[in-house]
This record gives C-alpha cells, sequence and structure tokens, in this order.
C-alpha cells in the first residue's frame, strides 16, 4: 500500500554499456574493469534531474577524460536512450553488478561543485533521509545557461602603409572603418561602439568580405553594481565591539565555532556583521549571509556594498537563470568574497568560508517546505563546523532550538541589550478588542488607535499598519445558503481580492472571477467576511485621502521592481502609512516610522502549531522594533482579543526571556522541540480511501518498529489528518514520529522510507520531512 522512492547507488537499467572513443558500443563488465586498469576508473553521478527511485549512477571514465574529470563537474552521461547532463558526485571503486557505460563528455574545465560543498551534500542526504542525487539537483538544475554573449568586429589582418593609402582613396569609409578598428587595444569593437565612432556598417560588413576583420561571439563582460557612494563603518558601542571581536577572533584563528548574537530591534546586529566580515576578508576568508526574504536581501545588499564594494554577489530565487549563474561562476572564480542571499545561498561555492551569518535566524522561512526539506540556518552551522569557519545565529527573537542550545553552551551568547540611539525601544499599547462596539469599523480601527493616525499624520511622522492576511476578504460566503466560495483542489475557502476581480487559492494558486452569485443556490446574496490587508489600505484611503498610503504584500509585489519601487518610497519618506504582511515586519530601518499599529494580533495564536505562541511573539517583537529608530521616539498600538495571552505580555514588556522561560517549561512537559526531535511522514494521493489505509497501515508497522527500538509508546503519532486536508487535489494523511533518542528515531524514519506497495495497488506518495516547520 506504500510507496517511497528508494536511495540505491546502483545503475539503472540501460546505463551499463561501455561507449568507446570511437563511438563503438559494447557491453563491459565492471569487475574486469578495476582488473586490468588503474584506480580511479569509476564515477558516481549525480543525473540532473534525479532518476526516482536511485540515488547517484555508476559509470567508467574513458581513458581520454582520465585526467580531466573530477568530482564536483558537470558532464555528460548516457541514460537510457538519452544523454543526460550529471554532476560527478565521488570517484569509487566498488563497481556494481553487471555492464556499464561510459561518461560523454566533461561540460566545464573546472568542477561546478568544490570539495567542501560536496561534503555538505552528503551530509544533508544523510541528515534529511534524502539521496546524494536529490540533494545536487536542488542545487544545480540540469540546464544551466551558459554566459552571455556579444558579437564584436576583430581585425584580422594589419594593412601595409601602402595598402591603407590605396583603400583611403578607393573606399573612404572602409579606410575610417578599418582605422577605428586599428586603434583598438584589443583590435576589436563592439558593432554599438563602432557606429558611435562613426563607422558604416556596410564599412565593416566590406572589411570581413575582404578577410580584413571577421565577426567573433565574446563572453559579455559582467557589470557588478556598486553603491552609490561608500558606507564608512559606523562607530560601534562596546557590546557591539566586543560581539565583533568575539567573532572575528575565531575566524581569523580558523577556529570553528557558532555564536548566537541576541540584539534588541534596533541594536546594530547588521554593524556587528559587516565588522567581523571586514576581518575574515582581511584575513583571506570568504563571508555568506543569510536574510530570510527577497526583500531583506536587496536592502543588505545595499549595505554591504556601500562597504565591500564590488566583491559581493547576490543569490535568490528572483534573480533569472542566466543572472543567477553568473553570480555563481563569479563566486566560484573567487571574484566575489561575500555572498548575501536567500535561504539557497547556504550552498553558495565560496573559497576558503571563514564567516556565515543568519540574520533573522527564527524565520520560518529559512525552512524549505518542498522537494528537499531543509533549513538553512542548521545546514550554516553544519557547513561552518565543516570547513572550520564560524556561524552567527541572529535575531532579536531567537528560535527556542537556538536559544536552549545557548543556554546549554553549544552556541556562544553574545547580546547587544540596548539600542545605540538616543531613544529606548517603543512603548508598546494594548488595546482589548473585546470591549469594543459590534461596529466592524471600530474592531478594525479602535479609537485609540484612530486617534494615534491622527497624531503621527498631524506630526509629519510615518505609520507602519501591519495585519498577517493578505487579500480584501478571507472568503465571500452565501447569506442565504451559508455556502462559501472554495478551493476546488484544496480544502480551504477562497480568498477574495478585489483590486484583482478575482477569488484565489493562496495554497494552489486557483484563480476565478469573482461570482455574482452563489455557486450553490444561485442567489445574489455572496458577502465577503474577514479581512485583509487591501481592505485595509482600501479603509485609510477613505478615512485620510490626502496621506500617501502604499501597501507591501506578495500580491502588491508581483510585478518585476515593485517591492524595491515600495520600498524605496518608503525609505525615502514619500509614503505616509504603509500597509503590510510579515514582509514588512523584520529588517526594514526606517527613521521616520514613529507608530506601529498591529491590527489583529490572535491570527497567529489561532493556528494549530506548538510553535503558535513563539510565533506570534516573534511578530510581535520585529514589527514593533520599526518604530522608533530615529531621532523621534516611537509608540507601537496592538489591538487583540487576548491581551492576558503570554505572547502579548511579553510583548508588551519587551520581555524575550521571561516568555521563553515558560515556552520552553511547557515545551518540556509536553515533548516538544528542543527537548525532542520529530520527523513528519506524510503520505498523499488522488484517491482518499487509498491514503487514509496506508496511513494506517504505516502507522501500524511503525509502532510495532518502534517497540523494537526501544522507543516510548508516544513515539509515533497518528495517522491523522493534517488541519489542511486536500492541496492541489491531493488527500493527506501523515504520521509524526517524535523521540529524544535520535538514532532510535533516524532508524525509524528510513523503516518508514524502507517500506513499499505491492504491485497493482495505488501508492500514495510518502514525503519524509525531518525537524518539520510546519504541520498544516
Amino acid at each position: 500500500m506504500l510507496h517511497c522512492a528508494t536511495r540505491r547507488s546502483v545503475p539503472v537499467a540501460g546505463a551499463r554499456i561501455l561507449t568507446l572513443a570511437g563511438g563503438e558500443r559494447q557491453k563491459f563488465d565492471a569487475a574486469d574493469a578495476l582488473l586490468t586498469r588503474p584506480m580511479r576508473c569509476l564515477v558516481d553521478i549525480a543525473p540532473l534531474p534525479p532518476v526516482p527511485g536511485h540515488d547517484v549512477l555508476t559509470y567508467l571514465v574513458p581513458d581520454a577524460l582520465r585526467e580531466r574529470i573530477r568530482p564536483g563537474m558537470r558532464v555528460r552521461v548516457p541514460l537510457g536512450r538519452q544523454a543526460r547532463t550529471g554532476v560527478v558526485a565521488c570517484f569509487t571503486d566498488a563497481p556494481p553488478p553487471g555492464t556499464l557505460r561510459a561518461v560523454a563528455s566533461v561540460l566545464d574545465p573546472d568542477p561546478f561543485l568544490p570539495p567542501d560543498l560536496l561534503d555538505l551534500c552528503r551530509w544533508t542526504a544523510r541528515y534529511y533521509l534524502a539521496s546524494v542525487a536529490e540533494v545536487i539537483g536542488t542545487i544545480v538544475p540540469a540546464g544551466i545557461p551558459g554566459p552571455a554573449r556579444v558579437r564584436m568586429i576583430r581585425l584580422r589582418r594589419r594593412l601595409s602603409a601602402e595598402e591603407e593609402t590605396a583603400l583611403a582613396r578607393r573606399a573612404p569609409a572602409r579606410a575610417h572603418a578599418y582605422r577605428v578598428l586599428a586603434d583598438e587595444p584589443a583590435g576589436e569593437l563592439a558593432p554599438r561602439s563602432a557606429q558611435a565612432a562613426g563607422v558604416r556598417a556596410a564599412a565593416l560588413r566590406a572589411l570581413i568580405a575582404a578577410g580584413v576583420a571577421e565577426s567573433v561571439l565574446r563572453e559579455r563582460p559582467s557589470t557588478v553594481p556598486v553603491a552609490d557612494e561608500a558606507a564608512p563603518a559606523l562607530e560601534l558601542t562596546q557590546a557591539q565591539h566586543a560581539a565583533v571581536e568575539a567573532v572575528a577572533s575565531r575566524v581569523v584563528a580558523r577556529s570553528p565555532a557558532s555564536f548566537l548574537l541576541h540584539g534588541v530591534t534596533g541594536s546594530g546586529k547588521t554593524e556587528v556583521f559587516l565588522g567581523a566580515a571586514a576581518q575574515a576578508l582581511a584575513a583571506g576568508r570568504s563571508v555568506i549571509m543569510l536574510v530570510p526574504e527577497i526583500a531583506l536581501t536587496h536592502q543588505l545588499v545595499d549595505r554591504v556594498r556601500g562597504r565591500f564594494g564590488a566583491d559581493v554577489a547576490v543569490l535568490h530565487s528572483g534573480l533569472g537563470p542566466r543572472a543567477r549563474w553568473t553570480e555563481w561562476r563569479r563566486i566560484l572564480a573567487g571574484e566575489a568574497r561575500v555572498v548575501v542571499g536567500a535561504r539557497s545561498a547556504v550552498f553558495a561555492p565560496v573559497t576558503d568560508l571563514g564567516l556565515l551569518v543568519v540574520d533573522e535566524e527564527h524565520d520560518p522561512a529559512y525552512k524549505q517546505e518542498e522537494g528537499l526539506r531543509y533549513n538553512a540556518r542548521d545546514l550554516a552551522v553544519v557547513r561552518a563546523r565543516l570547513v572550520r569557519a564560524v556561524a552567527v545565529l541572529a535575531s532579536a527573537t531567537p528560535s527556542a532550538e537556538s536559544y536552549h542550545a545557548a543556554l546549554d553552551g553549544r552556541h556562544a551568547l553574545l547580546e547587544l541589550p540596548e539600542r545605540p540611539t538616543a531613544n529606548p525601544l517603543p512603548a508598546v499599547e494594548v488595546v482589548d478588542l473585546r470591549g469594543a462596539a459590534s461596529d466592524p469599523d471600530q474592531r478594525l480601527f479602535s479609537s485609540t488607535l484612530r486617534s494615534a493616525f491622527d497624531t503621527n499624520l498631524a506630526g509629519g511622522g510615518q505609520t507602519l499598519v501591519f495585519l498577517n492576511r493578505r487579500g480584501f476578504a478571507v472568503y465571500l460566503q452565501c447569506t442565504a445558503c451559508g455556502a462559501a466560495v472554495s478551493c476546488p483542489q484544496c480544502s480551504v475557502t477562497l480568498t477574495w481580492h478585489r483590486g484583482a476581480g478575482a477569488v484565489i487559492c493562496h495554497h494552489c494558486r486557483h484563480t476565478r472571477r469573482t461570482p455574482a452569485a452563489c455557486p450553490d443556490c444561485g442567489a445574489a446574496a455572496l458577502e465577503p467576511f474577514g479581512v485583509g490587508t487591501e481592505q485595509i489600505e482600501a479603509a485609510l484611503r477613505a478615512c485620510y485621502p490626502l496621506a500617501s498610503i502604499g501597501r507591501l504584500d506578495r500580491d502588491s509585489a508581483q510585478r518585476a521592481g515593485a517591492q524595491r519601487r515600495i520600498l524605496r518610497a518608503w525609505r525615502a519618506g514619500e509614503t505616509d502609512i504603509l500597509v503590510g504582511t510579515q514582509m514588512v515586519s523584520k529588517g526594514h530601518d526606517v527613521p521616520g516610522v514613529t507608530l506601529v499599529a498591529v491590527l489583529l494580533a490572535d491570527l497567529s495564536l489561532n493556528v494549530p502549531d506548538f510553535r503558535a505562541a513563539e510565533r506570534t511573539l516573534q511578530l510581535l517583537v520585529q514589527v514593533a522594533g520599526r518604530a522608533g529608530r530615529g531621532d523621534a521616539p516611537g509608540r507601537v498600538v496592538v489591538q487583540t482579543f487576548r491581551p492576558a495571552h503570554p505572547s502579548l505580555v511579553a510583548a508588551t514588556n519587551h520581555d524575550y526571556a521571561g516568555f521563553m522561560a515558560g515556552e520552553l517549561g511547557r515545551r518540556r512537559a509536553l515533548g516538544y522541540p528542543p527537548f525532542t526531535r520529530l520527523v513528519n511522514l506524510r503520505l498523499d494521493g488522488r484517491d482518499p480511501r487509498a491514503v487514509e489505509c496506508a496511513a494506517r497501515e504505516l502507522a501500524a508497522r511503525l509502532r510495532r518498529r518502534a517497540r523494537e527500538l526501544g522507543l516510548a509508546e508516544n513515539g509515533v503519532l497518528g495517522p491523522a489528518p493534517p488541519p489542511l486536508e486536500r492541496v492541489r487535489g491531493r488527500y493527506r494523511w501523515q504520521v509524526l514520529l517524535r523521540s529524544a533518542d535520535v538514532p532510535a528515531l533516524r532508524a525509524l524514519a528510513r523503516f518508514a522510507r524502507s517500506i513499499t506497495a505491492p504491485g497493482g495497488v495505488p501508492r500514495p506518495r510518502l514525503v519524509i520531512d525531518v525537524d518539520p516547520y510546519s504541520m498544516l
């Protein structure tokens, strides 16, 4: 009843035919090859994309490639009747049974993945119960565009003085074209540059026809953006200076370490990164800085380029394919020693890595939720350890796992308890919505909040309005029959986006026009319920028609460059009120913001997740920290129906340590991380009955195996459908493995992976999520 992709280091059918240098194909026994040829004649290749049911595939190395091929290189290999790109994972001296085929060609002169990155791939595969091929396939796609090329006109031979004189008499335009080319230091010119110099295209064509010049393709030089002006290092506080020295001393000494930098919002953590990075670069070592959101990447890149100039490269999913791999090649060649990027930049191919920074380390965006489900924060710590580098995890609200590790001494704790500016942390005022009037407008903007808006606008301050829900309304419901407009593919309602004139599923992106009548009963009685950022923006425009109001969420940032334009206007003070989701809650340093409004602070509490309280505190502290970073003091107004909740109380009092002490106590009592480890086993398929039966069978077999491994009775929880039972037309059930005995837990997860379904039976897909962050 079960199906799980197997990871076997054996070749697939048809991958065992030796191709000789002359193109002749013959069967070849791998064991005989080792007897008659020197070592290193076999390689394990990770095909791109990976072959389902297999890990790396073994191939022969032909004599012509023996001196060129190295681990980490991209190669072309025969696979079945196709030719496939792959990456050399390693040499091997253990041939699989049967006959082998040979590597066809090598695609790059040097390895595309350096040795230390291959070591990280192998560690990642072991820890996340994936194949090496899956990990490499996550980093390197099957198709990588080559460098951009530009057509140039190159001087092929120089004319004698007599020839040039004769050409000037006979064809002055050609003579001028020749002289322009001859005067170029490299003897070649781009057509546009030639045109700017007064050279006609016809004259160039005539020179080419005469054999004097030729047209060639050259790699386009990469243009590296630099900051408009250099950003000098700021004067550090005593706490900042101590943090820089603690980190930098370990980097320079090549002594591996991990630090948790816990600093209140606005305490200058970025200056600590930059100071430590400067010392790492001075010691000849490279730096990687990770941020959770692309929006933060742009802001940090500006600051880093202001400090380090063209030595900076950028890696994130928002780059086009050619731009991304141009940056990759710059990093690989050592032309950029500082890399700034989102989650995937943890795999950047830097040389001699010395410092790896994870900013806002608590953010769930560091956890990949599709494909290879890795956590970039954890991989950063592992990669630093593998190459004797230093990892710095930074946050104003560290995750429970990282904070507990610091308390246990596994991370060294560095603290920045104060802001370097004259203004302290902003005052937080809680508005209890339980006593609000029945008027929904009053619940959106209480009288206290309206007064705060008026006062802040009158004083010329900027206001940030936070609501972690996009769209205009959460759903449309028929008041005649009670039916809600739902997604046909997922077990959720469709969110109404009034501006787009559509209802949209935020899980599968199913989109349809806003219905004029109820799909169930046909009554024209559809009413919007719930509120999103789009509705808040519209309400504020109605209340304050003279104010400049913007919105930043995934919808408003969809168009190319929109996100940067919105943030640029915000930082320049051109926007009076900015409405946003969690995209605006972290990392943005805007001195003009003097008021932060949190409309419904309870939203993240009403989620079936043991991390709900922690995430609520983190959101509130982060968004509140946007206020009062300039010369004027800040104010924060938080509207909530649960003012006595520990998250709200701690955020109001800026008491992270007190909250986390209570939260860790609750986690210990309930057996949740960081005191245990979790592995989520999710089955999904088109047939709901088959998925349920498979999940029940899996849970039963896991319980028997858990007893054999000595795990507690509650080591296997479920099976049960997740809160979001159907996504993209696939029904889902899950089994949760939980234990503080990590070896036994991993053995149990490997046992689950090994279970396969008998032939002819529908086979639900099994997804294994080690250290899951979302149970939805």
